[in-house]
Formats: C-alpha cells, structure tokens, sequence
C-alpha cells in the first residue's frame, strides 16, 4: 500500500457535503403511505410511527402540510415538482413521481426532496418495476429497525454492514470513535448478532477503575488473596465466559495490566490474584478507544504487541457532525423517548432544526440526547388559558345574562337564543344568503332556519327583552 492509499484508508467517511437530509413518500394509488424517514416525519410534526398508517389528504386536510405534490401526480400521472410547506416552518422543494402499471394506472408513487436527474423526468415502470422499488425500500426499512441502531447515513450502513459480516466469528475487533459516538452501541451490536448472543456481555470502562484495584476487578482473586480477604471472587474476564468482554477507553490501562492482558488473549486462560491454578476462558474481546493507539504505541505508552492483538478488525465511527442524516434519526428518535417519558408533545421547530444541524456536537450522539432532553423538559406547558382580553367585549356579554337570566329559565333556552342571534350576524355579513351563511357556519341549510325558528319560539314565551 503506498503511503497515499494508507493515509486515505485511514480517513473516516465525511459526508457532510455527500449526503443531506431529504424527505421520503412512497404511497399507493389512492395516497396512503407505506414508506417514509425520520426526517419526513420531523418535518411535518408526526412521529414516524404514526405518519406510516395515514394518508397524505388527511395529512393535508389536518394542515400538516400542503399542497399534496402526491396526490396530483395520482391524479394528473405526471411527474410534479413544486415547494412544499410544512406547519413546523419548512420549506421543501419535492418531487413526486408515479409509477405506472402496464395499463398505464398509478400503482405507486415516489415523493423525495432529492434532485432527480433529467432521465428519471419521464419515469413509467411496469408492475415488476414498482414491485423491486417496494421490495427494495421495505427491506431497507426492516433492516433498521431490526438493527435497533440509528443508520441513515452510508458510513453507519457500512458499519452494520461490516458487523453483519464479522458478527458469527470470534475475531477481536478494535472500535475507533470520538466520545459519544455509539461505541458500546455497536459492540452490543455484534454480541446481539454473534453465536455468543445467549452469553453475558460485559462492559469494563479502563478510565475509571483505580490502578490498585484493576488487577482484582479484571482477574479476580482467591481467598487470602491479601488481608483480611475470606471470599474468592471471580475477575470480569472470567465472568465474560461465553459471551463479549467490551474494554472501552483501553487506552487507560495500565501498561503492567497490558502485559497480563496480553497474555491471557494468547492462551485464552486467567488465574485469579492469589491462585496457582489457571481458569480456561472463551469469550470474545471488543476493545474501543477515543485516542489514536498507534501514536501512542510510537510514545511508549501501549504495548505494540497488545495493539496489534486486539486490532485484527478495526471499525472506525465518525463524528456525529459528519453524518447529518444519522442527526437527524437521533434527534426524532430522542424528542418521541422523552416525549413518552415525561407525557409531553414536544415538536422541533423549522429554526431550531436547522440550528441543530450546524452544531458540532464535540459530545456527539451523548451531548445531543441531553440537549434533546432540556427542550422537551423546558418547554413552556400549552394550557391554552383564555384572557379576557381574548373576548371583543366580556361587558357585553355579562349584561346580556344579567338581563335575562330570569326571561331564560334554562340553559337549553338561553343557548337557543344566544345561537340564533350569532345566526343572524352570519346571515347579514352573507346578505341574506342562507346556502353562503350555512358553509360558513359548517352546517346543513335546514339547520339555520330550525335554529332561527327555535330562537323565537323561546322569544315569543319568555318575552322579547332577550333579543335586545
């Protein structure tokens, strides 16, 4: 490998310029959605759970969101491009597509905000090509929801990937990431998918237990080990038997505990502090650091042989601020948790999205749950009070009861009054118009003049005075 190609293998995958959040239709004929994203679902204000069983018209009826791109292509069997607006402040330059059948019928549409190249303008697919864009989009839905990670974008999708492959072999592997980036979320990844899912997995964080004590947590001890010991105890190695060993922050050893270490993945055995004998182990080690070993192995402060031990397969996680579209699962995934958590409805706004999506998160995916979590939990709580300053003339109102609340001996006659003269008003802005007054009102015709007519039935028994 030349000294050009080893340095470019060894760059993260950085798309921040290759890939951008973009919003996903796919819905049948009649506009009901069978595929989408968390960021269609962040756009519009829905959690994506419940955007997958509605229709885009009930959507657009609802004022999530409008025009329906979709259902005109349905209707028009174009392709149609125009800006789509949602109710939480975005603005969308989408497209939607339909698929045609052999008879020329809709079978399928394809909405995105991604640019579509000039070939893909006049787009018509028999069944079986529709059929492969349905197969191909659900299994790619499946799949992340089976990993139960977060993978929108291409280098988490190569990181499952790789995973999926090295899962069923005993290999060491090597994590690389920033803090906060998942590192133990993948580890657990390939014990959930590895032959030794049924055994323990057991997580050792090397930056936080004191150099006097390592040798007793990560070996163990017998009795009489040291003063006033009585009881064995059995190492974390040992108790990872069957299952993963996950060394996170391995940086953090302590050089004398490498070499012990080292000697244990050699022979696969361990022998607590104090014992003679040695324990046969079979457990898999993950290891995963935030620092670059090689550099410290140049410094002398990690064993080169231990590097090259635990550094058979090495995955490397990048930044959270390289990988915009995995942001943007995080953050709908973060906002619907803490929205169960604490029985709250928190919706992201266009303008606070778009400042998220700049931040840098040097915390990554840790530093993005707590932000997460301070707005939802500082969100003002919608009561929706009603000031009085609300009402045009509280005065008004007030004196028209004092007046007749002995005329209207009940609340069913006093409503009937108060109804009829609100009619009234509606008819004289519509100009006597009662087809016009009954679409404003959102009622049948027949409803106006029964109303009209029941107010002066209640008038001509309790008195005129209440029509004042």
């Amino acid at each position: 490998m030349t000294k050009k190609n080893k340095k470019t293998a060894k760059c993260p995958i950085d798309e921040t310029n290759q890939e951008l959040p973009s919003t996903l239709f796919v819905t049948d004929a009649n506009g009901n959605i069978l595929i989408s994203n968390e960021f269609t679902a962040l756009t519009i204000g829905v959690p994506l759970e419940e955007l997958l069983k509605a229709n885009v018209q009930d959507l657009v009826k609802a004022g999530f969101y409008n025009p329906s791109i979709t259902m005109e292509a349905i209707q028009t069997k174009q392709k149609v491009s125009r800006n789509v607006n949602t109710a939480r402040g975005f603005h969308v330059f989408s497209t939607a597509i339909p698929i045609l059948d052999k008879d020329g019928e809709v079978q399928l549409v394809v909405t995105s905000s991604n640019e579509f190249k000039k070939e893909n303008i006049n787009l018509e697919a028999n069944a079986l090509a529709a059929l492969q864009i349905r197969k191909k989009l659900e299994e790619t839905s499946a799949a992340g929801k089976t990993t139960g990670i977060i993978a929108e974008s291409l280098a988490m999708k190569q990181i499952i990937k790789v995973c999926n492959q090295i899962a069923s072999y005993d290999s060491k592997v090597l994590i690389y990431g920033e803090s906060g980036t998942g590192k133990e979320v993948i580890a657990k990844y390939i014990h959930r998918k590895s032959e030794k899912w049924k055994g323990p997995f057991i997580a050792i964080n090397c930056a936080a237990i004191p150099s006097a004590v390592f040798e007793y947590e990560l070996f163990g001890y017998e009795k009489g080990a040291f003063a006033g010991q009585a009881e064995e105890k059995k190492g974390m190695i040992e108790i990872a038997n069957d299952g993963v060993l996950f060394l996170d922050e391995i940086a953090e050893m302590p050089l004398d505990m490498q070499v012990k270490l080292l000697r244990v993945l050699e022979n696969n055995e361990v022998r607590r502090v104090g014992g003679i004998s040695n324990i046969p182990i079979n457990c898999r080690i993950i290891s995963a650091t935030n620092r670059d070993l090689w550099a410290l192995v140049k410094k002398g402060l990690f064993r080169e042989d231990l590097y090259y031990r635990i550094n058979v397969i090495p995955i490397h996680i990048p930044p959270l601020r390289n990988r915009k579209l995995d942001l943007v699962g995080l953050i709908s995934s973060f906002i619907a948790n803490f929205n169960q958590m604490y029985g709250k409805k928190f919706k992201l706004s266009a303008e606070e999205f778009q400042n998220m999506l700049v931040q840098p998160w040097q915390g990554n995916a840790r530093e993005l749950r707590n932000y997460v979590e301070r707005l939802v939990v500082t969100e003002p709580t919608d009561f929706n009070p009603q000031p009085e300053e609300n009402v045009a003339d509280w005065f008004s109102i007030d004196h028209f009861i004092d007046k007749n609340q002995h005329n209207l001996s009940n609340l069913k006659d006093f409503t009937a009054v108060v109804e009829g003269r609100y009619i009234r008003q509606v008819l004289k802005g519509c100009k006597g118009n009662g087809t016009e007054a009954a679409k404003k009102l959102g009622v049948d015709r027949s409803v106006i003049y029964r109303k009209l007519k029941k107010m002066e039935e209640v008038l001509d028994s309790n008195g005129d005075s209440s029509s004042q």
